[in-house]
Formats: C-alpha cells, structure tokens, sequence
C-alpha cells in the first residue's frame, strides 16, 4: 500500500518537494570539498609515483568541477526563492552536468594510471577511487531521478577502457563486475528513492491528517482536552483555552490539570464549586467506569456543561459544551408555559399549580386563602370599537394595577380572554377581602388612555375560601366562578363571596342554557306579534315580532331574561335570523298594506352576516323589502361601528325602513337623530305612562314627537293602555302610530287574522 503511495507520489511531487530533494544534494558542501580533496590528492600521488602528466590533468579537471559546482550552489541561492518551477529544472541539469564531469574526471584518472604503469598499488588507488565515487551514485542521486544512467557511463566507460587498455586478465573484470556493479548502483538508487518518496508521501498524508484533524478539533464548537493517567493535559483544542478565559492561539499542552484549575480560578473563569466537582469527577468516572456529567454557571451568565469519559489507558477525554443558547431557549418554552404573552403575568396552568401547592400547606395547618375570579366588563365592546392592539394594551395595564394593589405573598394570573384570578393569602396585616375587592373595582373602574382614547371598563369579582369550604383545586375555582356569575347577575361592577344557595341558581342557570340551545337549534323560540296602529285612521298598519319561550323546568320565560343569556352563550345571529324568517313569512300572508317590524341586536352586526340574512329571508318570503321595518335600539348606536352605519344605509337604500326602538331610555339620543339613517322614532313606555299625570312626560313626549317629524322622521309611542292617552295622543297631531295593550296584547300567528278583523275605533272610544 505505502509503495502504491510512493510511486504515485513520484509522479506527482509538488514543486516545494521537487525543490527539497534537489537542494538536499547541496546540503553538506564541506564533505563534497573534502571527497574531491581526497580524491585530488590520490590523483597527484598516481601522477606522482607513475610520473604521469594526464593524472595530474585529471586532477586538475576534478578541482575546476568542484569549484565549478560551489560556484553552481552559491549563484543559485542568490536567485530569487520563489515557487518557479524552472528554477528547481535549472539546478538540477547543472547538478547533472556537474556530476558528469567530475565522475568523468575520476574515471579519466583510472584511464591515466592504467596506461602510465603497471604499479599495483597505483592501479589498486585508481581502481578504488573510481569504484568508490560509481557506488556513491546510488547514494548521492537518491534526490534526483534524472542522470543516473549518464553518470554510471561517465564512470564505468573510462574504468572499461582502462581495464582492456591494461589487457591480462583485466578486461574479464568488465563482464564480471563493472556490469554487475552498473546494475547494483542502478537499482540501489531507484530502490532508495522509493523508499524516500514512500516516506515523504507518507509524511505528507500524515502532515494533510493531522492539519485536517487540527483544523477540525480548533473550530469544534466544543471544548476538548485529553488528560493523562497522571492528570496531565495531553492535547487541547483552541475552545478548551477560551473556556479558561485563555487565548485561542495558545493550546494547553503537557501541563498537569490542578495547574490549570488554578489558572482558570485565577482568571475567574470558571468558579470555585464547579472546579471542585471537575476534580471529583475524574475520579468518579473511572471508578463508574463510565462518563460523568457536570453542569455549572460561570460568573458571566454562561451554562457549560462538561462530560468527563475515562479511556482504556487511565486516562480521560473531558468535552465542555457551551449550553447558554439551549439553557436560555428552555427558560423561554418554560416562561412561555408558565406565562402570559400580553400581561406577563401567570397563565392559568401556572396559577392552578401555585394554587395546589398552597392548597396542600393549608390542609396542614396554614392559612387561609381566597381565590377571587374577574370578568372585565365591557371589555369586547372596547375590542370591537377600539380593536383588538388597544385591547391587549388595556389587559396591560390593568394587569399592572392588579399588580400595585395584592399584597406581598398574593399571586394574580390571566385566566384567558378578559378574565383574571387572584390567590389572596389571610395574612396578617393583609386587607380582607371585601376590602381588596372593592378597591380593585374602583381601581379597575378609573379611566385609562390608550394612544388617545379614554378606555373605562369596570370588573365583577367572586371568591371562594380555603379551607373554610374544604375544597379541592376544582371545587375551590368552580366555586368562585359561580360567585362571580352571581356578581354580574347583579349588574356588574360589584363583588360577590360564595354562598350555598348560588350553587342551585347556577346549576338553574345552566339548565336554562341547555334549553335554549335545544330551542333554538329546533326552531322552539316562538314568535309573537302585537299590532302597530295609526292614530289617525285606526287601522292596523303593521305588527310588531317578539320572541317567546316556553322553558319545561320554569314555564314561560320573560324575553329580557333569556335574551341576555342568548347573546351570551353566542347563539343571537341564528335565533335573529329564524325571527326574520318566520316574521317575513308571516308578513307574506296578510294584506299589502300590513307591514312587520322585526329588533335588532347588535350582536347581529357584528357578524358581518346581516344584510345577508335579511335579504335572504325577504326573498325566500317573496316579501316587498317596504314592507320590512328593522328595529335597533340605542346600544346598538352606542358602539359606533362603521360596518353598522354602513349596513343600515344599505338596507334604507334597498327600501326597508330603520327605527329606533326604546327612544329616550339612554343618556345621548339626540345625538343619533343627527347622526344615523333612521326613519321613525318610537318612544318608550315609561313616557306613555306619565301622559295625563306627570306634566314633564307631556312636555318631553310633545316636544321629542315634534321634532322627529320636523326632521323628516315618524313617530310611534308604546306602552298605550287606556283610550285617554289614546285621546291625549291623538290631540298632539305630530304622533301617527301607537302600540300597546289598548289594541292587544302580542299573539302567536295564528291569531292576527283575528286581529285584523277588529274595528279598533269602537275599541278606542
């Protein structure tokens, strides 16, 4: 395998290689000048003792050559060191040149001393010396793969010659050993070469390996060090030196590990405790036999954690991983399960564990606490008007004020939507709490600003006690919810503490809900109608739709009981669009001149659905849409919703009729006369009751019909029972419709033919 590598190397030697083997061969300088002096002199003493001229030429032929080639090394070293590649060829033709001519001085000298004399020790010293510098040749050309066959040649040819110039038995030296000899020296030097290219290819690989394997354990994202049996770092990585508060630059090698403890306790890197439990667990994994985990904050907020694994050998690899980023993310999912988003306050699973937890103290012994549920009232009309950026800043900030007003050891929680819940500890010192309670209302009640609106709100409080109650975690919170029901049932605003009794009305409550959900899915809500007249002709003109119910545990059920509970179990959209339905199928079947009124919620509005619906039923009745009044009332009005400016001028256009119901029972109705699309005002039965009586509901009712018909709007007044407020009506000459109990009560379908038929001006007088 490694010779594979070689030879594959050979061919492909880069440059810096090339260069280095062929500078090798002029690496010692002196033992080349002192070769070719020993190699001069034995030439003079052959000149010498064989009187021979040409030894001495030859001699001087080898002098000029070694000065020829030092001259060689120092012109090359004066040249520039780039990477050319040409000057590497440029020294190694010269280097081949060179020893060319110096082996063909050493073999010329043989040449000499065989033709001058027969001496034996001449002939021996020649002989030698040619032998000596052939056998070198595998030696000194292991660098230099080019020449080798041409220096043989400068050599052995003149030693050929000389032998057969000599004759005897000399010239059989030629087959029997410069051949041999020539074939030795050649696979020596390749063989040697070889050997030396495996080597380099193999450093090479082991340079490329160990540069990769450095680069790679540098730029771990983790910290790595290997130790010793005898506690001793062996190898570190730039990590490890940054985990110390080290520089990268600079890896701790071969230093013994409480050194560096101290260095690192010294630089304040890592603290006291955590150096103490590295130690400790040296030992521990070896005697476990297994990997130990260490985990520690350092004084700069970092999360390390440090996994010491024993080896085979007694010693250890410790890896420290900087865990900061996963630590932190943790804490972030465990806030983001603990916490609200908007308020930061607790969630409700996180209060609900706090709450077992005291819960448990409590049936040991400690004291008491409350849990208090709020509702914000109003709360999604801000949502709806105001949107909902301006709501969550609202929760904000009454988050914020719940926050001033609980004592020390109080938890407060948003329990989702616009709900909140507080776990009130009977410390001493602490408010009661009726007293917390009320404060939070009135502090909840104060006016907020919100990017330049005023926002007010109020909130309903109910509580229950522990351990006064003996409650679980569930009871406990069901029965402050149901204290709180019991709160906004009085007209919110207000606090409420669980009692007894409320449990039955809300398990009441509750059933009531499921019926109305199982009447209206099926079609159960009835819908009755009471007559509008004119007071001019006595004639009925149109009919007023009012929904019943009929619940089989209370009986009949007053609509400003269940309608409220309708619109707050989200079910208004589908019983107002059955009401339109069935009133615009109804109305198909009376006379043309008879029209239906149908009320509005605002729930209705919001949807979005609502012209929808209306044109839907009026079409599916094949109703004339004049023959359609839309009853809205001023909470309707109140919230100001564009969409809901925008339906009305769209239903009015397409010929239906808008009204305005309960005219005079809010605090700005004036203002919506100016400001909406309506048609006819109908003032409110607490007006009619006063006629006769009170001489301000006189006034306030001739004054507002006169009014509404100076801007173009018609009059209707409820709540007429006698003829004599008939009689006063009729004599103000500015109200056209009446409706009240005069004329009839509101019936089922089934009798407005009935109703029709009635002559109501024998009634009326």
């Amino acid at each position: 395998m490694r010779k594979a590598i070689a030879v594959s190397g050979a061919e492909s030697l880069s440059d810096e290689v090339r260069r280095d083997l062929v500078e090798s061969v002029f690496a010692d300088t002196q033992s080349m000048v002192l070769g070719a002096f020993m190699t001069i002199v034995n030439g003079l003493v052959i000149a010498a003792i064989a009187h021979s001229w040409p030894a001495v030429g030859a001699s001087a032929m080898i002098a000029l050559v070694v000065v020829a080639r030092i001259r060689l090394k120092w012109m090359y070293q004066s040249r520039t060191r780039g990477n050319a590649f040409t000057d590497v060829r440029w020294l190694e033709r010269h280097y081949v040149v060179g020893m060319i001519a110096y082996l063909l001085s050493v073999g010329l000298l043989a040449v000499a001393a065989f033709t001058a004399s027969d001496d034996a020790f001449v002939l021996t010293l020649a002989v030698s010396c040619a032998m000596t510098h052939a056998l070198g040749i595998a030696v000194r050309n292991f660098a230099i793969r080019t020449g080798v066959g041409l220096q043989l040649s400068a050599v052995v040819i003149p030693l050929t010659v000389a032998f057969i110039s000599e004759g005897g038995m000399f010239p059989l030296l030629v087959p029997l050993l410069l051949v041999p000899l020539c074939f030795f020296i050649y696979g020596s030097a390749s063989r040697l070469r070889n050997i030396l290219l495996s080597q380099i290819a193999f450093r090479t690989e082991s340079e490329r390996i160990a540069n990769q394997f450095d680069f790679a354990i540098n730029n771990m994202s983790h910290g790595m060090c290997m130790v010793s049996a005898e506690k001793r770092l062996l190898v570190s990585n730039a990590k490890f030196s940054e985990f110390l508060s080290l520089k990268r630059e600079r890896p701790i090698t071969n230093i013994r590990l409480e050194a560096v403890t101290r260095l690192a306790k010294q630089r304040g890197a890592v603290p006291q405790e955590a150096l103490d439990g590295l130690l400790k667990a040296f030992d521990a994994a070896t005697a476990a036999g297994c990997s130990q985990l260490l985990e520690f904050e350092t004084a700069n907020q970092s999360f390390y954690e440090a996994t010491i694994t024993p080896n085979s050998r007694g010693g250890w690899v410790v890896v420290v991983q900087d865990v900061t980023a996963k630590r932190n993310a943790d804490r972030a999912i465990d806030r983001m399960a603990h916490f609200d988003s908007v308020t930061n306050l607790r969630n409700r699973r996180s209060f609900e564990l706090a709450l077992a937890e005291v819960l448990a103290s409590t049936q040991s012994g400690g004291a008491g606490v409350d849990v208090m549920f709020l509702d914000l009232d109003d709360f999604k009309q801000v949502n709806d008007s105001l949107g909902h950026r301006t709501g969550d800043k609202l929760l904000v900030e009454i988050a914020s004020r719940l926050g001033a007003l609980i004592g020390p050891r109080d938890l407060v929680a948003r329990w989702g939507g616009d709900e909140f819940v507080i776990l009130h500890h009977h410390d001493p010192g602490q408010l009661e709490t009726h007293d917390l309670a009320k404060r939070i209302i009135d502090e909840i009640n104060r006016a907020v600003v919100i990017d330049g609106s005023e926002v007010i709100v109020g909130v309903s409080i109910g509580s229950a006690s522990a351990p006064d109650d003996r409650l679980s975690l569930d009871a406990l919170l069901s029965k402050a919810d149901i204290a709180l029901y019991a709160a906004k049932a009085e007209g919110r605003r207000s606090w409420r503490a669980f009692e007894q009794e409320m449990d039955a009305k809300i398990q009441i409550r509750r059933l009531i809900e499921l019926e109305l959900r199982a009447a209206i899915a099926t079609d159960q809500i009835e819908v009755y109608f009471q007559p509008i007249v004119s007071v001019a002709t006595r004639q009925i003109v149109g009919f007023e739709a009012l929904a019943r119910w009929r619940s089989t545990l209370l009986g009949p059920v007053s609509p400003a009981e269940f309608i409220p509970i309708v619109e707050e179990i989200g079910l208004m959209e589908e019983m107002g669009a059955a009401m339109l339905r069935r009133a615009c199928n109804a109305c198909a079947g009376w006379p043309d001149e008879v029209n239906v009124s149908v009320n509005l919620s605002s729930t209705q509005f919001r949807s979005g659905n609502l012209e929808s619906t209306i044109l839907g039923a009026l079409a599916e009745a094949q109703l004339a849409p004049e023959r359609l009044d839309l009853e809205i009332t001023e909470s309707t009005l109140l919230e100001d919703r564009g969409d809901t400016r925008r339906t009305l001028q769209s239903l009015r256009t397409q010929g239906m009729r808008v009204s305005l119901d309960d005219f005079g029972t809010g605090y700005s109705s004036l203002s919506y006369l100016l400001s909406f699309p309506l048609d006819r005002i109908k003032i409110d039965r607490s007006f009619t009751m006063g006629l006769g009586i009170q001489e301000r509901a006189s006034v306030l009712v001739e004054g507002v019909s006169s009014m509404s018909r100076k801007l173009g709007m018609s009059v209707l007044i409820e709540g007429v029972e006698t003829a004599k407020q008939l009689r006063m009506i009729e004599a103000l000459g500015t109200i056209s419709e009446a409706q009240g109990y005069l004329f009839s009560r509101p019936v089922p379908e089934k009798d407005v033919a009935g109703l029709l038929r009635r002559d109501f001006r024998v009634q009326a007088a």
